[in-house]
């Protein structure tokens, strides 16, 4: 709330004597628009002579509180100040607000996606038109536009003369016909090009300082917003106008057969107004398939309020409105005659009296202060079908209301002219609005303007998150946006961690643009990621579902991954999968307990790594083929005539069969030619390894070899899933989640260890692939190359994602820990995101704080965490208050977090709410009594059929109510409930569905 001056229009008695010209007059919507033509690629023109240019506004990439809202208040008002002190200059601000309209704009920003999932063959199409159809009930379409105006008026009377007099000499000389029926191609007054540039480009920049996100439409891209204003049934979004430059359409002419208007480029006003118009009454206006209201600010608040104050009014009503503010310098011009008269009657009223008094105020705001005095008008409008006055009658008394409550405004909706009313709140359409005007300082007028709404840096997204208020917000993960992918997501469980990371990975699948399903690792504790994979695999084609994958490890010998196996064909690793290895091996020879390994260790994991692949490479001894322990591979040399003896190696063995086609049992073959762990305990005793590590002693007292061997050792027979060849095989899928819950335990010494084994062998076996460059090709096999060659082409091509899921189970695996930051620091260069999800900000190092580029905090937390993460993340109070006060877990309408992200345009800080419908929170769901459910249906119903039926009797997304409900009533029927009857709760409830569901009765009707 603030004081401030405004000069009230008690003057109507004095406006009365003016307002004579407010006439009846029929004219053509034409003559109501101002616009000629265009004359650069950033600058309209109209009639007389003024330059238009039009900056969309974006909204603020940062938080909104009272520190930030009077920043970017006084840094609009200063850059407008020096130009609106002048003269001849305007700004129209235009902001529209439709609920009705917003799924347009939810398909565009989905369009994309849409698309992909099509080529892909992602059978999506219930997700996509849940998604369009719930999130639209909680936002709305808004556009907001700054219409920058350069007057000729600004010129002075010789400039004028002489630019006048330069046109009609370029008239007479070049014998330019007149331009009837067309565009006048030389309406632009060349005087006023470098003012209006510079007030152009000062206006831009200024915004964007400010953290206002802007930009300056081409002129087609300004009037098709025109246009939209004026008439959005009736423009199609490939619309584009005709200026200038482009193509000129040859059109029928209306005037004598000797005019060249048929070859002219047709008028701008009839191309964004391509409707007639009729007005009804003083109040209401039709055009096009809608019936307009036109509604005016006479009497502005005593007491300032923002924007955001009048938006909360209006939203509760659900009224389609738009509002023009047009601010014009010279707003003392106005008063002079006002003035005059009010000091003759000043001795008759009281009321002139004060009047008077309030002019010397702003003259000497004018003169004393940097403050520039305006003239102000603002103009609103609200519309509805055609054929329903009383709706509009509704929404206009709303509308009102709201205005009257935003500061005590008095607002009227006749004007004398009600199309020259409607024409007033249109974008860019004049600049002659028939508001009431008012004079006031620029910063009261501009602490009105709806510039705090929040603004994505993401046109289009695969997630589209909104606004607590309402405004969608798209995202896409893995964009040019954005120069690194890192992200980090922490809250306490039960916040929405889970729900809102399958969506960014279901985001990541559906990019705008790609043609193969990208590559993504998922390192889970649980099922978290299940319903993603089931989501995906069921939506793909049965002959390609193998892309998708789910594998709960186990610490069996079925499930055995040999760390040690190199790229198909070649006989050594390549330096990034050398450098996991050695990291690897130190991790198996640290001490139960101790956070580093013994002095030297680290050294000599590197030089046991390279001495075991020359022991087993062709010129060593590798290992002998033999006949009978893979009968896949014995079928296939059979098949192909080859002839092996005592010597014939897997080595030649594996060469063969990629030559002759057959790669993935060459594959097959390869993982027998592989060092495996049990190696390293005995090439660690090899002369070379004495030679250099004999003497060294560790810190127990034995040598250095020795405890390296009696910890590999260890590590041999106390992981079995190490200590084999091979068995475990994602072949080529592409999306995979590893669900380490019965492999990476926490508590003791030896649990911490089994984790960090257990997460590092799992990175390896989904990502280790993803770091291949070209630049290994010369160090593989010539045979193999053409075949790595494509495959590191597709690689390289292909978003590549890594996600870890619960990471504080890390805390104590510095050796994954070092591995992950690694990753980090070279994601960019491999095209790799990486994704921390866990409990707390403590959980990640400093380091991946400071790498972090998007950040989801989807719970607040502790006062002390609170604290924390405002402190590290640079937060400002604004963020801090939000986090404690907004944020919180999932709600009807979504789950609420606040989120930074590091984009090319800075830094973007808001409060977002990951809203998703019932059938996406259902395919998401990973409880076990509602994945249970899930998937029983989809084996039983078909996977689109059952998550409609789940929607539509769950709405929630989850039966864990229903089943904590009915379980209450057993116990309180038996007094006890046995273990597991949460579960067979959830298949009594699936034999209802399925009852039901075959008697075509309404599942709805089930007992709750």
């Amino acid at each position: 709330m603030r004081d401030r001056t405004f000069i009230d229009p008690l003057l109507d008695g004095i406006d009365a004597i003016l307002a004579w010209f407010s006439t009846e007059l029929k004219q053509t919507v034409e003559s109501y628009c101002d616009l000629e033509t265009a004359d650069d690629p950033h600058t309209l023109v109209a009639r007389d002579g003024s330059l238009i240019s039009v900056v969309r506004v974006f909204g603020v990439t940062r938080l909104i509180g009272q520190e930030e809202f009077d920043m970017i208040h006084q840094g609009l008002t200063q850059g407008l100040q020096a130009t609106l002190k002048r003269p001849g200059h305007a700004v129209q601000v235009y902001f529209s607000y439709d609920r009705e309209t917003v799924k347009t704009e939810i398909e565009d920003i989905l369009g994309p996606a849409r698309a992909t999932a099509k080529r892909l063959n992602l059978d999506l199409d219930d997700l996509f038109a849940e998604r369009i159809n719930y999130i639209s009930r909680y936002c709305a379409h808004e556009e907001l536009y700054f219409v920058l105006w350069t007057r000729p008026y600004s010129l002075t009377r010789e400039q004028m003369k002489r630019a006048s007099k330069d046109k009609l000499n370029l008239i007479r000389e070049n014998k330019i016909p007149p331009f009837i029926g067309g565009q006048n191609l030389l309406a632009a007054v060349p005087d006023l090009r470098e003012a209006h540039a510079s007030f152009v480009r000062s206006i831009v920049t200024d915004l964007n300082a400010l953290n206002v996100f802007s930009t300056l439409l081409e002129v087609h891209d300004a009037v098709y917003a025109m246009r939209v204003s004026a008439d959005p049934d009736f423009t199609d979004k490939e619309w584009k106008p005709v200026l200038p430059g482009d193509t000129v359409p040859v059109h029928e002419s209306r005037q004598a057969s000797h005019e060249l208007s048929g070859l002219m480029y047709p008028p701008l006003s009839r191309q964004i107004f391509p409707r007639d118009a009729e007005v009804l009454d003083l109040r209401t206006v039709r055009s096009g398939d809608k019936i307009y209201t036109p509604i005016f600010i006479d009497l502005f608040p005593q007491d300032l309020k923002t924007f955001t104050s009048l938006l909360a009014r209006t939203l509760p009503t659900r009224v389609p409105w738009r509002i023009s503010f047009l601010i014009e310098s010279g707003g003392l011009g106005i008063l002079g005659f006002k003035s005059t008269m009010a000091s003759i009657l000043s001795f008759s009223s009281a009321q002139n009296g004060l009047i008077h008094d309030a002019i010397k105020l702003l003259r000497r705001i004018d003169i004393d202060t940097d403050d520039a005095v305006v003239k102000l008008q603002v103009s609103l409008a609200t519309w509805a079908p055609e054929n329903n006055i009383r709706l509009l009658r509704t929404r206009a008394a709303e509308l009102a209301k709201a205005v009257e409550g935003w500061g005590t405004c008095e607002v009227s909706e006749v004007c004398g002219d009600a199309f020259a009313g409607v024409a007033s709140s249109l974008l860019g359409f004049t600049a002659n609005s028939v508001a009431t005007p008012s004079v006031a300082p620029l910063s009261d007028a501009v602490f009105m303007l709806p510039f705090t709404r929040p603004a994505s840096a993401w046109t289009y997204g695969a997630l589209l998150l909104r606004s607590p208020d309402g405004k969608p917000w798209p995202y896409q993960p893995g964009s040019a946006q954005q120069t690194t992918w890192i992200d980090l997501m922490y809250a306490r469980p039960g916040s929405g961690k889970s729900v809102l990371s399958n969506a960014i990975n279901l985001a990541l699948c559906l990019s705008g643009g790609i043609t193969r399903l990208p590559r993504i690792a998922i390192v889970d504790i649980g099922p978290s990621s299940s319903g993603l994979i089931s989501l995906l695999k069921e939506a793909l084609p049965p002959d390609i579902r193998h892309y998708v994958a789910y594998h709960r490890l186990r610490m069996t010998p079925e499930y055995s991954i040999n760390p040690f196996d190199t790229q198909l064909g070649c006989r050594r690793p390549s330096p990034q999968e050398r450098g996991f290895l050695v990291n690897f091996v130190t991790l198996l020879a640290t001490p139960l307990g101790a956070e580093r390994p013994y002095d030297g260790i680290s050294d000599m994991a590197g030089l046991v790594v390279d001495e075991m692949y020359t022991y087993l490479s062709d010129g060593g001894k590798p290992h002998p083929y033999t006949n009978g322990i893979e009968v896949l591979v014995d079928d296939i040399l059979s098949e192909i005539g080859f002839v092996f003896d005592d010597r014939t190696t897997w080595w030649e063995v594996t060469d063969a069969l990629f030559l002759a086609g057959f790669h993935h049992e060459a594959m097959l073959a390869q993982r027998y030619a592989m060092p495996l762990l049990a190696d390293a305990a005995a090439i660690c005793r090899t002369q070379v390894i004495e030679d250099l590590y004999g003497l060294v002693k560790a810190p127990t007292g034995e040598p250095l070899i020795q405890a390296f061997s009696r910890m590999i050792s260890s590590a041999v027979r106390e992981y079995p899933i190490l200590s084999n060849i091979t068995r475990f095989d994602i072949g080529d899928a592409r999306i995979v989640s590893l669900d380490l819950d019965e492999v990476a335990k926490s508590g003791g010494d030896a649990a911490e260890r089994q984790t960090a084994v257990m997460y590092m062998l799992a990175r390896y076996s989904l990502a280790r692939h993803y770091y291949l460059t070209e630049d290994v090709l010369t160090d593989i096999n010539e045979a193999y190359r053409d075949y790595h060659r494509q495959r590191i082409s597709e690689i390289r091509e292909d978003s590549k994602r890594i996600v870890y899921d619960e990471f504080h189970r890390t805390s104590k695996a510095h050796a994954v820990r070092d591995q992950v930051i690694l990753d980090m620091r070279e994601g960019r260069k491999w095209n790799v995101q990486i994704a921390l999800i866990s409990q707390s900000l403590d959980d990640f190092d400093a380091v991946m704080v400071e790498f972090g580029t998007s950040i989801f905090i989807m719970d607040a937390g502790p006062e002390q965490a609170i604290r924390r993460s405002t402190e590290i993340f640079g937060l400002s109070e604004t963020a801090r208050v939000a986090l404690k006060t907004r944020v919180h877990g999932p709600r009807e309408g979504g789950a609420t977090f606040l989120a930074q992200f590091a984009t090319k345009q800075g830094l973007n800080t808001q409060l977002l709410t990951n809203t998703l419908g019932p059938i996406e929170l259902w395919a998401f769901s990973t409880t076990a009594e509602d994945a249970r459910l899930r998937n029983k249906l989809y084996a039983k119903l078909g996977p689109r059929e059952a998550r409609r039926v789940l929607a539509n009797l769950f709405p929630s997304g989850s039966v864990k109510t229903l089943i904590e409900t009915r379980l209450a009533v057993i116990k309180e029927a038996q007094g006890v409930i046995e273990e597991g009857s949460n579960l067979s709760i959830a298949d009594q409830l699936l034999e209802e569905i399925l009852d039901a569901y075959s008697k075509n009765t309404d599942v709805k009707s089930l007992p709750k």
